[in-house]
């Protein structure tokens, strides 16, 4: 999965102010595309890199406006053909036209005029074809609200628009696959009561990329990714009460199992395997070993990173050993290296031995009566003494003051 050879275009349309009658916005939908956003150029997920080169956000915009950038992006751009895999993704409202034809809902759409208004998908689906990428993925959440029982409906009738059947053609040939948020007859919902979450059909995708598949499947597959989205929507039907669409996939061209969609997250390689059991108990040694084995290694960032605190880590417990009483500085270090083991049980080992040290220190100091009941000299002598205790760790003696000295309570009047 080439993500330097990847490009993805993500288009929401949230509001609606010109339709016309009721209210039409889907607030939802910006937590769709900055989520989804998040989960591309996440290196655990896809990685694609974070620049308009690789990843366009396109967010409710008018129709025009959405059918130019796409077009630029992708059929009218100087670097078609270069790229091995588009990624389409819609969020709207989506109007079935008389035409046979279903149009994008866009920040200009007017109801009444929709054929003039919204995206024609005819005509923006033919440029995403135009931008000759091996693979094309179109990912549609799209939405025609009623306001039924409280939750968003949507009419995604598409069966005219895109593929109704699977085509299966040359393994060389340019492939696309359709996933829809609801099949031609169904409905797709959203949650107006829960503005702050994605709607259901991209609750779903997103959960099913987080939570990942199998350890021993290096990538989620579109095949895999639909079998997921419809295992989260019958959770939230079991747990919500609601009645949310399966998702319904088109394949034309290549075999399913070769449209990448993301990184698995479960994926274990030996490097992982390796790289956990070092985690165990980190040494500067055992990270020169695994850079040794693994010189090429995708956890460089990491690696950098963690020698860095492991450095920080040590300066940090030679303060903490020189300042002989610091109880403090021992909390924070256990606090900030709770993931280097021996960093954090040196810190645990010296505060528990302070510790220790001290009250064997205020044991000594305690008055001891003579065998008449009055008060030994030492504990009246208004001077210092020096404690050193039997037995520490670092050899360092302190000193305690005694009770004359210490400041007292004023009484009240």
């Amino acid at each position: 999965m080439n993500v330097d050879k990847t490009k993805v275009i993500l288009v929401g349309n949230s509001r609606f102010p010109l339709w016309g009658g009721e209210q039409k916005d889907i607030p939802n939908i910006d937590q769709n595309i900055e989520r989804l956003k998040d989960i591309f150029v996440q290196s655990a997920y896809c990685g694609i890199p974070n620049d308009q080169k690789h990843l366009i956000v396109i967010k409710d915009k008018a129709s025009r406006e959405i059918l130019l950038q796409v077009k630029h992006e992708t059929k009218s751009s100087k670097e078609k053909g270069e790229y091995e895999r588009l990624i389409f993704y819609y969020s709207g409202h989506g109007i079935p036209g008389e035409d046979n034809k279903l149009y994008f809902a866009s920040n200009d759409t007017v109801r009444s005029d929709y054929e003039i208004t919204s995206v024609d998908s005819h005509l923006l689906f033919s440029y995403l074809k135009g931008f000759g990428a091996k693979q094309l993925i179109v990912i549609l959440d799209c939405c025609y609200a009623a306001q039924a029982g409280g939750l968003g409906d949507a009419d995604s009738l598409i069966e005219h628009s895109l593929p109704n059947q699977e085509i299966k053609n040359d393994e060389s040939e340019i492939g696309a696959y359709y996933l829809y948020a609801a099949g031609k007859d169904n409905v797709a919902k959203f949650n107006p009561r829960e503005p702050d979450q994605p709607t259901y059909f991209t609750k779903a995708l997103l959960a099913s990329v987080e939570n990942g598949t199998g350890t021993g499947k290096e990538v989620i597959t579109m095949g895999e990714l639909c079998k997921l989205i419809r295992s989260q929507i019958i959770n939230f039907n079991n747990t919500q009460s609601i009645d949310i669409p399966d998702p319904w996939p088109v394949l034309q061209g290549n075999n399913v199992d070769s449209f990448h969609f993301c990184w698995n997250k479960k994926f274990e390689t030996q490097e992982d395997k390796d790289w956990a059991e070092l985690r165990k108990n980190i040494d500067y040694e055992k990270i020169k070993i695994f850079l040794k084995k693994y010189p090429d290694t995708r956890l460089k960032a990491e690696i950098e990173s963690l020698k860095t605190r492991l450095y920080e880590g040590l300066v940090a417990l030679g303060e903490m050993k020189e300042s002989k009483v610091n109880i403090k500085l021992a909390d924070a270090i256990m606090k900030a290296y709770n993931d280097i083991p021996f960093i954090y049980e040196d810190a645990y080992a010296w505060k528990d031995a302070l510790m220790e040290r001290t009250e064997a220190a205020l044991r000594r100091m305690k008055p001891e009566k003579t065998a008449s009941g009055s008060n030994s000299k030492a504990a009246d002598s208004d001077s210092r003494q020096e404690v050193k205790p039997s037995s520490s760790t670092w050899g360092e003696s302190f000193s305690m003051p005694n009770a004359s000295s210490m400041p007292r309570e004023s009484s009240r009047s």
